[in-house]
């Protein structure tokens, strides 16, 4: 090798060592895009992926017609659907529909299937939250008790009520770790164990300007009587960790349980610590009695008027924790 072609050599090794850390140095300024999952997210994940994400699979019971065409499909026998006949009625009934959801390998294939030659029942969900170390948790069982009437399609695909993409399988997954309360059990004693001899945090006051943000969103979601809506809004405002600490399963069986009025604690939320229960107690405040009083409560006095709205008087026993 001739000097030039030396030099040549060490000219390119340098200009591609610059090339690469320009791109390393372009970031220093750049604002910084990762996201600090799952510990206080503006959104849900769930809100942010692509649409045509391949997460749990989810069944809408009330548009299957139990044709099996998934079943067949699955090249690795993850999904199990068992008929019987109705001896009232006479007719074929759906006594099991279950997916395992630790077997899957999200292909797609039984979506496809159901889609082209049925009424599209069975799709892929932007859920994906599937940590667990028991994973019978992980088997969504659609028909829970009984069995499920088929559905007769029309002519006219226009016409099948297709319904949201998400709840089914969330309910679904939810629903298999009710029905396995050892997980819960294990959730706990995990937490337990991870967190022990660690001292509690003291208590903290609601941030005022998240107290804005927070009676905005329940006075333009979640108005009075509309009980799903806030249990949601109250889980953004926990560490949406579904540890277990709180005694619930998931995060929103507990905001739910808040927002139906059966559980008014808003200290359970262990991972969230001070700052989760402030922002539930203000928002429980803010819901059942009115954002004046909890104003009053939070900061010793009003800090926005009321809307006529929210100014409501709530029940006598619904008393948040502050």
């Amino acid at each position: 090798m001739d000097f030039s072609t030396y030099l040549k050599s060490i000219s390119t090794a340098a200009n591609t060592i610059l090339e690469g850390m320009a791109v390393t140095f372009s970031h220093l300024f750049r604002m910084p895009i990762t996201i600090q999952y799952p510990d206080r997210i503006d959104r849900p994940v769930t809100e942010m992926l692509p649409p045509r994400y391949r997460g749990f699979l989810e069944v809408q019971m009330d548009i299957c017609t139990g044709c099996k065409r998934c079943e067949r499909s699955c090249p690795i026998e993850c999904i199990a659907i068992d008929l019987v006949k109705n001896p009232a009625t006479k007719k074929q009934e759906m006594a099991r529909f279950d997916i395992d959801m630790g077997k899957c390998m999200y292909c797609g294939l039984c979506v496809e299937a159901c889609k082209v030659e049925s009424t599209g029942a069975i799709r892929h969900t932007r859920e994906f939250e599937g940590a667990t170390e028991t994973f019978d948790t992980l088997t969504f069982r659609f028909v829970p008790t009984g069995t499920q009437p088929m559905y007769k399609a029309p002519k006219d695909s226009s016409e099948i009520p297709l319904g949201a993409y998400g709840p089914h399988a969330r309910e679904a997954r939810e629903r298999a770790m009710r029905d396995n309360p050892a997980m819960l059990e294990q959730l706990r004693a995990i937490w337990a164990k991870e967190n022990k001899g660690k001292k509690a945090k003291g208590a903290l006051g609601v941030n005022p300007d998240k107290a804005k943000v927070i009676k905005a969103d329940i006075a333009e979601k979640s108005p009075k009587g509309s009980t799903t809506a806030f249990a949601k809004l109250l889980e953004l405002l926990t560490a949406q960790t579904d540890c277990g600490a709180c005694g619930y399963p998931t995060c929103l069986e507990y905001t739910t349980a808040m927002a139906g009025g059966k559980d008014y604690d808003a200290s359970k939320c262990e991972p969230g610590g001070a700052e989760s229960t402030a922002d539930l107690g203000y928002a429980m405040d803010v819901y059942w009695k009115s954002p004046n009083e909890a104003d009053t409560l939070a900061f010793g006095a009003p800090q926005i008027t009321a809307s006529p709205a929210q100014a409501e008087a709530a029940p006598a026993e619904a008393t948040a924790a502050s």
